[in-house]
């Protein structure tokens, strides 16, 4: 009877195993978990952590002994790489951005690519071929799963694109990181310096955002308060916040579009 239960026990646990993983970005694990669902467990370095700052050596001990962890490109990832490593050789490492077209800026490669839902397809390709390739016996189950987020982000990209589709809006950006969405959807965008606006410098970005309709303002965490507030006062240009690491990325992107599309009062 005890060999029956134990034999209970153990097939259970086989049944309803989970394949670990650790990932760098919520994003990712939005898309991982939409593929795997219940047949996997995901990890993300950025969950509750201040990701401007250097990560402590120790804190990547409960992330290493995962099957594999998963790249999206950040050059950051391959500090990351090596230290999960040096707490578990056996963990694979493996960049799921390897088939996605990138952007080149000054000779540099642009990472933020997850924020463009036609890339996201290449991304999410490469994550179901590692779920299949560790998990065979569910196949069937990651690849249905697959289909339907296709579906979903068609249904995002459609979403998107109509939204932005007649706006005159332009925008202005601290960094690169909105450059791939902005790109895609044909959002006029102009480039703000980090640091904080005075002078002549104010006059010719008043100037500028009139007349090439320059209502908004994007920001995210990096960019100090003092400094995008100087920026704002420049024809009193509304500051939109947004962070490209959310878990519900598509959702803030659609935040995003809206207000960019919407007709801003003098």
């Amino acid at each position: 009877m005890k060999k029956l239960i134990l034999l209970l026990i153990l097939l259970s646990t086989f049944i309803y195993a989970r394949v670990s993983y650790t990932v760098t970005i919520e994003p990712q694990k939005f898309f991982l978990e939409k593929i795997g669902q219940s047949k996997v467990k995901v990890r993300t370095l950025y969950e509750g952590v201040d990701y401007t700052q250097k990560l402590d050596h120790v804190y990547f001990r409960k992330f290493a002994f995962s099957e594999a962890y998963l790249k999206i490109g950040l050059p950051v990832e391959e500090e990351y790489a090596k230290e999960l490593l040096g707490f578990n050789s056996d963990i694979k490492v493996i960049d799921t951005s390897k088939d996605v077209e990138k952007i080149y800026d000054n000779g540099k490669i642009n990472p933020y690519f997850w924020l463009d839902p036609l890339r996201v397809r290449k991304l999410t390709k490469v994550m179901l071929d590692v779920l299949i390739k560790n998990d065979p016996s569910n196949k069937e189950f990651f690849e249905l799963n697959y289909q339907t987020l296709m579906v979903e982000l068609d249904k995002i990209f459609l979403r998107l694109k109509n939204t932005l589709f007649y706006s005159t809006n332009a925008v202005m950006v601290f960094n690169d990181k909105l450059e791939y969405f902005l790109n895609r959807f044909d959002v006029r965008y102009y480039k703000a310096e980090n640091e904080i606006l005075s002078g002549p410098k104010f006059t010719e970005i008043y100037r500028l955002s009139k007349e090439k309709n320059i209502k908004y303002l994007i920001v995210d965490k990096t960019i100090n308060y003092n400094v995008y507030s100087s920026w704002s006062n420049a024809n009193n240009m509304e500051v939109i916040h947004t962070d490209i690491y959310s878990f519900n990325w598509f959702a803030d992107l659609f935040v995003l579009s809206d207000k960019i599309a919407s007709k801003k009062e003098e």
